[in-house]
């Protein structure tokens, strides 16, 4: 009889598709294999990055590196994953397709980038990285609060300006606005056309979804259109009360900040209601919430089922990551479930000082924005005018941006390398967008 194991077996391929047709992800052999995970490396200038495999095994790129491959040992059908367990000294690399997946698929491609922690170009500022006025046209932002990087270009929600820009690939000049006529005005309004103090933004295949944070709503753009088709937290586009003027319930927002999308739904983070809502495709209605034990209540607290003042989301194939600033603190709820497994910035999960009392690499004061990318999570500490990378489900920060290496420290200034309380982030594989809202500026690294 045959190895159903042989991978050089006709009936090894044939059975292995009839059973990912039948949605079985459990691996198909009981026998370990021998694969490789491979791939390419950009920008590894110095020695110090260690990567770590689904098993344990740890190995050391040396610098200049432009190509990996690590042995591996797992059973067809498996997940595997690959992360950065330590970091080079000066520069932050970051895997951008392949950290994760299932053997033997997509092992051999994988892609990792390294950046530098100077930043390469800007957003707002006409070039310069040591000013920080802000201004209203096509070239200027004020205040900005998120960027979404999308592969082909950027989004910045110009909270200031009460609008959103889109630049097209590298160009630091905007080519689209929603919100507004022109790239000249920044009226308020409510209407299918109008934005109010824009804040989150999320896009998928269909179109742009901006949260309009003083309307108390979230707008769909379908495709490129300025025009929105969609709203979320109101019953009409006139409308614009807090919770429609009424109680907290399912239908309705207030000051909603960020959000993101699963393959499946929306979240969006209700801030004045201290809670994230999901929503699945196809409905206007939540289906999922964090923060409350039900639509109806709007609670603040300290534990591992609230929140207070969130203002930031982001999810990964582990589960959901929460900004919850008011706590000084980022929850991680695993799958779907709507009770924090883990806690960043905080020793447990009723503490709520910010900073604990002493800056580290462990605290956050007032984390505005949070973005899981690659196997890792970002969080922007605004309050301590840095952004921080966390490597794996490590709850130290191995990386920082903003303080030149200090982990302690928490100046404000205008420069290549320096922050005014950051509120976003955004990461593609040109490189990693942080929003300097202060400094009224976008940097990429």
């Amino acid at each position: 009889m045959a190895n159903p194991c042989d991978l050089n077996s006709e009936s090894f391929f044939r059975n292995l598709i009839l059973k990912n047709f039948a949605g079985d992800s459990s691996p198909y052999c009981k026998v370990d294999f021998t694969f490789s995970l491979s791939g390419t490396i950009l920008g590894l200038t110095t020695s110090g990055m260690v990567l770590k495999t689904i098993t344990g095994t740890e190995v050391s790129i040396p610098a200049g590196s432009t190509q990996f491959s690590i042995p591996i040992s797992l059973r067809v059908g498996a997940r595997y994953t690959l992360s950065i367990s330590s970091q080079p000294e000066t520069i932050v690399c970051l895997i951008h397709s392949g950290w994760e997946g299932v053997v033997p698929d997509g092992i051999s491609d994988i892609r990792i980038i390294c950046h530098s922690t100077a930043a390469k170009r800007v957003y707002g500022q006409s070039g310069s990285y040591t000013s920080n006025g802000f201004g209203l046209s096509a070239n200027f932002l004020n205040t900005p609060y998120q960027a979404l990087a999308d592969g082909n270009g950027l989004f910045v929600s110009d909270f200031g300006n009460n609008r959103v820009l889109y630049y097209s690939g590298t160009d630091t000049t905007a080519s689209l606005v929603y919100g507004q006529l022109d790239f000249s005005s920044a009226a308020v309004g409510t209407s299918t056309t109008e934005i109010n103090r824009p804040r989150g933004l999320t896009k998928d295949k269909q179109g742009l979804y901006i949260t309009d944070a003083d309307n108390n709503r979230a707008l769909f753009f379908a495709g490129t259109n300025s025009i929105a088709t969609r709203v979320y937290g109101q019953p009409d586009f006139v409308s614009a009360a807090p919770n429609q003027g009424g109680a907290t319930a399912s239908n309705t927002l207030s000051t909603p900040y960020g959000m993101t999308r699963d393959a499946n739904g929306l979240y969006i983070v209700d801030q004045g209601n201290n809670r994230v809502l999901y929503y699945n495709d196809g409905s206007l209605l939540p289906s999922r919430v964090y923060g409350q034990t039900d639509f109806l209540s709007n609670n603040t607290g300290s534990t591992a089922t609230s929140l207070v003042s969130p203002e930031g989301v982001s999810v990964s194939p582990e589960g959901v990551y929460i900004a919850d600033t008011g706590n000084h603190r980022v929850l991680f709820f695993a799958g779907t479930n709507t009770i924090a497994t883990r806690v960043y910035g905080q020793p447990d999960f009723v503490s709520n000082l910010a900073n604990n009392g002493t800056i580290g690499a462990g605290t956050l004061n007032s984390p505005k924005a949070v973005l899981a990318f690659g196997g890792d999570l970002w969080i922007v500490d605004s309050f301590n005018n840095r952004v921080l990378l966390f490597s794996g489900t490590s709850r130290i920060a191995s990386k920082v941006f903003g303080q030149n290496g200090s982990f302690i420290s928490a100046t404000s200034n205008a420069t290549a390398t320096t922050f005014f309380q950051p509120q976003g982030i955004s990461v593609d594989q040109d490189g990693i967008y942080i929003v300097d809202t202060d400094n009224h500026r976008v940097l990429v690294f």
